[in-house]
């Protein structure tokens, strides 16, 4: 049980972590609903879990630490099992000159302190975390490792027994677990002549898994279209749907996406998970000074900002993150998105649905009447919404987006090309920010090493060493886990008034800009390279021209 020194609400507003208004209110909660006030303060948004525990790590004088701050060793993960963790609400991640570093949940319960003694005969050196945190770390590190499908197949070999003798349900189950534990975003099901291939999507990168027998495939099919309440004897068409999942401590949205091809019906889902929590700007990896820029755009009475870049970037991410740091007692925010992919207190969130005529267009016009301060728009996909969004942003409104193009700066042509006038775009436009993912070096196995000739050389000779991972269990061997944001930050000023209003190209934008200041997606990615987050070679894979270079022209 958490026990804070002094009046959480107080301590909070000292920190700059709660308003007034904010404690106020959630004071007049607590008298109705007879709650903690610290998860009163959770559940309304106006602090997080980790903020109350970092001021119980302060009062206990231990160091609070996050998931991914912490470098498990791998010996050390394979002496423990989930049930352990989440009993003792413990995680030992190393051993270091005979002390063992331990993750607690909750350091000043002597249960949870005396488990960890009675399988480590090691002096303790505790640090606080959260429970989500442990929750995170068991997913990555102790239940990631096996296969479920495979598992069900061994366990049907070693009884004698044929693959179809399986209950479906279990093996489809199994497929959708498996993308889950292993930190998948995309869930592939793919027919073949031969056998039916799973892949999934983990930090933007297609990896395989265990792929099923053929003559099993229509049925696990059926039994996700099932879950997605589609059709299942229509097999001619494609078909969209949504599925839930529970699993022991996550709730998981899928989106379902059925294509009729070659050898039967190709499935891909795409993974939502809401219990991975919000994060904020300062954890996306963004460049201190574009962050402090984002800062002060969510501040602006009115104008609209969008975020570029290609599907599953980030944006959205991006932009709840912005929508985070809004005193929403203050300000009323409403949202039009398809999907909802974060639930957050005090907005107003509404879901479109083409089907019954309920579009981004319309949405957004009705939402025009319900008294809005700050309108997020899911996505900008035709002069329609582009033509309100901007007249939104126009009288008195604070408009944040999104928009597909490859670059900061593309905003300007693309808007253009939907149709909305040059003039408005001047008039409303505070800025973009175009993103990708990266994949981080591995904290596990990475090591300072020189760089190669290549490297130096984009690098501009100023770096004399660069981190890169040698490959282990906890990154699968591939020397990267986990992803960061590459980042690009275009803010128009005065200078490009004239510009902006003639609808100039791009060739003209990039010299505006960077007389400005503008630092590029590559850019931002020698940073990252510079500071051992990525490798130069994972920021040229996600950042890559369109073009040939003349190099590479010359290999043909």
């Amino acid at each position: 049980m958490v026990t804070l020194k002094g009046r959480l609400g107080d301590r909070l507003i000292d920190k700059g972590l709660l308003t007034q208004a904010q404690l106020e209110v959630a004071l007049g909660e607590q008298k109705r609903a007879h709650r903690a006030l610290g998860e009163i303060l959770v559940s309304l948004g106006f602090c997080t879990e980790e903020d109350i525990l970092a001021l119980l790590a302060e009062d206990m004088g231990l160091p609070f630490v996050r998931a991914r701050d912490l470098a498990v060793d791998p010996l050390i993960a394979s002496t423990l099992d989930a049930a352990f963790v989440r009993e003792a609400k413990a995680f030992p991640y190393a051993l270091e000159d005979g002390t063992l570093k331990v993750a607690m949940a909750s350091p000043d319960d002597p249960q949870s302190t005396a488990a960890v003694r009675a399988r480590f005969p090691y002096p303790l050196d505790v640090s606080v975390t959260s429970e989500g945190a442990l929750q995170a770390l068991v997913r990555e590190h102790l239940e990631a490792a096996g296969s479920l499908v495979a598992d069900l197949f061994q366990e049907l070999q070693a009884a004698g027994g044929e693959t179809t003798d399986y209950p479906i349900e279990a093996l489809a189950e199994a497929v959708l677990l498996d993308g889950i534990h292993r930190g998948a975003t995309d869930i592939h099901v793919e027919p073949e002549e031969r056998v039916c291939r799973v892949r999934y999507r983990i930090d933007g990168v297609l990896q395989p898994g265990e792929n099923l027998p053929l003559e099993v495939t229509s049925a696990v099919v059926s039994r996700i279209k099932i879950l997605s309440s589609l059709d299942i004897s229509e097999r001619r068409r494609p078909q969209d749907g949504r599925l839930e999942l529970k699993t022991q401590d996550r709730h998981v949205d899928m989106r379902v996406s059925v294509m009729p091809c070659t050898y039967g019906e190709n499935v891909v889902l795409r993974i939502l998970d809401r219990s991975g929590g919000l994060m904020s700007l300062d954890t996306l990896g963004i460049a201190e000074r574009d962050r402090r820029c984002l800062e002060r755009v969510i501040q602006r009475p009115h104008g609209i900002f969008l975020v570029t870049g290609p599907t599953g970037s980030g944006k959205t991410t991006t932009l709840y993150s912005m929508l985070a740091m809004i005193d929403a007692m203050e300000r009323n925010v409403a949202t039009v998105e398809d999907p909802v992919e974060y639930r957050m207190p005090l907005l107003r969130q509404s879901q479109v649905d083409p089907s019954i005529g309920f579009t981004f267009h319309s949405g957004l016009r009705a939402l025009l009447r319900q008294d809005p301060d700050v309108i997020l728009i899911g996505e900008i996909r035709d002069q329609e919404t582009a033509d309100m969004a901007i007249k939104a942003s126009m009288t008195g409104h604070l408009v944040l987006s999104t928009l597909h193009t490859n670059s900061a700066l593309g905003v300007i042509p693309r808007l253009v090309d939907i149709g909305v006038e040059p003039f408005m775009i001047e008039d409303s436009l505070i800025g973009a920010l175009g993103q990708r993912l990266v994949r981080r070096v591995c904290d596990a196995c990475g090591t300072l090493v020189e760089p190669t000739e290549r490297e130096a050389a984009w690098l501009g000779g100023a770096v004399a060493q660069v981190r890169k991972g040698q490959g282990c269990d906890r990154c699968g061997g591939s020397g990267l886990v986990g992803r960061t944001v590459l980042a690009e930050l275009f803010m128009p000023d005065d200078s490009m008034a004239d510009a902006l209003r003639s609808g100039a190209g791009l060739g003209t934008l990039e010299q505006l800009a960077q007389a400005s200041g503008f630092r590029s997606l590559e850019d931002d990615g020698k940073r990252l390279v510079a500071e051992g987050v990525t490798t130069m070679d994972e920021v040229l894979r996600v950042n890559a021209s369109h073009r040939l270079t003349e190099a590479e022209r010359g290999d043909l």
